[in-house]
């Protein structure tokens, strides 16, 4: 038996804006925050927050993480997250290189993971809410489509092998209008959205988007 979908959103503007309890940190693998997502992160949990997170990557993997690994702390001082899970996208062990970019097979491995690493978070008897971004949009190169996708899909195969699940609520967040359209589209093709709540002008964005596709339109495959 699978466990229900958690709800899901999607959101215009910064995760730690939200009221998620986890934050997820599309980060490396020696957990530096430096651009993106990673820096909105570091200057929301606190300016010792770097250091925490340094020394609780040490305690956990005794140096770096392997590409695709997760490390989940506590989110320091902000005001509302209680977690941070921050996922290996880059490979920074031997520094930048050509090399430390992700493909879609490393966000594959990191979408599983940190499904797995939330449902071991310690349990306080209230369903998770999580903040989730596309892994390897920005410093990776990858943009928004696939990696959400990969999410998407991930997710439900995570749940489809569970019986219960502590995940409850899943937000997408896109920083900027394009990447919110883009993530909202993607979406919704692969979850269930209630579109009734979206504005009017993206729901007929939306409705332009599938009926200019192949087979779009009513009756179409979304």
């Amino acid at each position: 038996m699978s466990a229900p979908l958690p709800q899901i959103d999607v959101a215009l503007g910064s995760l730690t804006d939200g009221a998620e309890r986890v934050l997820v940190n599309a980060s490396n693998t020696n957990v530096q925050l430096g651009s993106g997502v990673s820096r909105a992160i570091r200057l929301a949990c606190g300016a010792a927050y770097q250091e925490h997170i340094t020394q609780a990557l040490e305690a956990r993997f005794h140096g770096p993480m392997a590409p695709g690994q997760v490390l989940v702390t506590d989110a320091g001082e902000h005001p509302r997250a209680k977690w941070v899970a921050h996922v290996a996208v880059m490979d920074y062990r031997q520094g930048l290189s050509g090399d430390s970019a992700p493909d879609l097979a490393r966000i594959q491995a990191c979408c599983v993971n940190l499904w797995s690493a939330l449902e071991a978070l310690p349990d306080d008897g209230a369903p998770l809410s999580v903040a989730m971004v596309a892994l390897g949009a920005g410093t990776g190169g990858l943009g928004v489509n696939d990696p959400v996708r990969i999410a998407c899909t991930t997710l439900k195969h995570h749940l489809s092998a569970r019986e219960h699940s502590r995940i409850g609520r899943v937000v997408f967040y896109g920083f900027e209008l394009p990447q919110y359209l883009n993530t909202l589209e993607v979406v919704t093709r692969h979850l269930p959205l209630p579109e009734d709540g979206l504005p009017a002008e993206v729901r007929e964005y939306l409705a332009r988007k599938r009926a200019a596709e192949p087979g779009g339109g009513p009756g179409g495959t979304p």
